[in-house]
């Protein structure tokens, strides 16, 4: 009985402690695979005292050492280890998504700091978040130069009014003479804080505007302002540009981006562009399906040709009611800086979108499409035509294949290099899907490599956390839940496995 008790003890203490950093937090799973591994631990300590209380015969002494003995080398050796990764500074991430594992984007943000950053956590007594939000800002100052402070939020009116804090478990991120508050402190929105304190790159990237595009400073569902924010936050310094009244694009434009026009773009506004990326410019274009502009005419002068046709992929589930197949989410990517981590696991989402066709201008040019549908999909000129319900029916010249939803081209005009960027969909960046999957690290890497900042690649951190709802997929809350229910499965197989062995052990 007593070795029976002492084995599961063992068994639910070691199951609820790495429960606790697989899932994030001392769940009540947790809590209670503790509990009872306590309980059981110590009825065996009381089953053990009694025994040795009654175990007066000499040749019962030795064997009960010998256990003691062995107990006692256990905890020496649990504290040895204890002290050890204490001393290395050890630490093993076993969450989904690595939620205690800072992305390249924000360690790259820390090393940057020009000096000391303070990040303060206000905080009232019993707020369950502090010890969540503690390691992660431990986590921060183990990567760069960050002190972190906690204050009582009761103790500090002062502070409580000047940075507008409106509740427990909020982050004052201070850098030089500014400051930022996070409310909702996961590494994404401190990334965003912290990035926002850092100097820009000094890069202008001018958008165009007047033909109805899509509008960076728009905060509904449909606008664009999430992009705007990441721009900025990414140390571009965005401007507007009417086209349809300048003949020539700004000397100072690192790039430009057109996010795809509702109208007809004028004749002078794509000449306009036509003689910036033939000097040497960077292009970010994006198109929708059933639109006429003359924007996808001018990147088929370039090899980037997008007939105006809806791409269907029969593995896509429908998406707000419109017929399945319109919102193919991709998982297939060729090797490229702007698809940099990217893979089957980490897919984005393109709701209704258009494909391109790579066909060489001149020779030397090089042309690449690095986000695929999958092998299945086709394209089809009447798809928005279809009513919500099965599978628009492939047309007489449908052709199967990895058509490209986004493609690239690097060419040498004007003894310059010239860099593109076409998205085949524009809503995947609104707001309303800008932060679905991985669409924004698309988006950040494309516009990063078209304006030939490479250095600035990197996944960006979830702003989340454990509570993000990635939309259509909810990858890492599936995950939270399978992980949850699945720790139980091996953990019971464990339990059966070793009262078993104990009794054969006995028979």
């Amino acid at each position: 009985m007593t070795a029976g008790l002492t084995l599961v003890g063992v068994i639910l203490l070691v199951f609820g402690w790495a429960s606790q950093p697989l899932l994030g937090d001392l769940t009540p799973v947790a809590r209670l695979q503790a509990t009872a591994g306590a309980l059981c631990l110590g009825a065996a300590a009381i089953l053990a005292g009694l025994r040795a209380g009654r175990a007066s015969e000499p040749g019962l002494r030795g064997p009960l050492l010998r256990v003691l003995a062995r107990g006692a080398g256990i905890v020496t050796l649990s504290v040895l280890l204890y002290v050890a990764s204490t001393a290395t500074d050890l630490r093993l991430d076993w969450t989904g998504e690595g939620q205690f594992t800072l992305s390249e984007a924000t360690t790259r943000a820390l090393a940057q700091l020009p000096e000391p950053l303070a990040l303060t956590l206000y905080s009232l007594p019993g707020d369950p978040r502090i010890r969540h939000t503690r390691m992660l800002l431990d986590e921060f100052a183990r990567h760069g130069p960050v002190e972190v402070r906690t204050v009582d939020l009761a103790q500090a009116p002062e502070d409580e009014d000047r940075y507008g804090i409106g509740s427990s478990n909020s982050v004052v991120a201070t850098h030089g003479g500014d400051w930022r508050l996070i409310q909702q402190p996961r590494e994404g929105t401190l990334y965003e804080a912290i990035a926002g304190l850092l100097p820009g790159s000094d890069q202008v990237l001018y958008t165009a505007v007047g033909a109805g595009e899509g509008d960076l400073e728009h905060g509904g569902a449909g606008g664009y302002s999430g992009l705007g924010a990441s721009l900025e936050n990414a140390g571009y310094t965005v401007r507007r540009l009417p086209l349809a009244v300048v003949d020539v694009i700004p000397e100072d434009a690192a790039g430009l981006m057109i996010l795809a026009p509702h109208r007809a773009l004028p004749t002078r506004a794509l000449k306009a562009v036509e003689r910036y990326l033939d000097g040497g410019g960077s292009l970010v274009a994006f198109l929708e399906p059933g639109r006429t502009t003359g924007l996808s005419s001018l990147l088929a002068r370039y090899g980037l040709d997008s007939p105006d046709r809806w791409v269907v992929d029969p593995s896509a589930l429908p998406v707000e009611g419109e017929p399945p197949g319109l919102a193919p989410v991709a998982s297939a990517y060729s090797s490229h800086p702007a698809t940099h981590g990217l893979g089957a696991n980490r897919m984005t989402f393109f709701p209704q979108a258009r494909a391109f066709e790579l066909r060489k201008a001149r020779q030397g040019d090089r042309l690449r499409a690095i986000v695929h549908t999958s092998h299945d999909a086709w394209t089809d000129p009447q798809a928005a035509k279809l009513t919500p319900g099965a599978l628009p029916e492939p047309p007489a010249d449908a052709h199967h294949d990895y058509h490209a939803l986004v493609a690239v081209a690097e060419l040498e005009r004007g003894g310059a290099r010239t860099r593109i960027v076409a998205f085949g969909d524009a809503d995947f960046a609104s707001n309303r899907y800008l932060r679905t999957l991985y669409n924004l690290d698309l988006v950040l890497n494309s516009i990063h490599w078209a304006l030939e900042r490479e250095s600035a690649i990197a996944l960006q951190p979830k702003s989340g956390g454990r509570q993000l709802i990635q939309f259509p997929i909810p990858l890492e809350t599936s995950l939270q839940s399978l992980y949850g229910a699945g720790l139980l499965v091996p953990e019971l197989l464990v339990l059966a496995g070793a009262l078993t062995w104990l009794r054969q052990r006995r028979g």
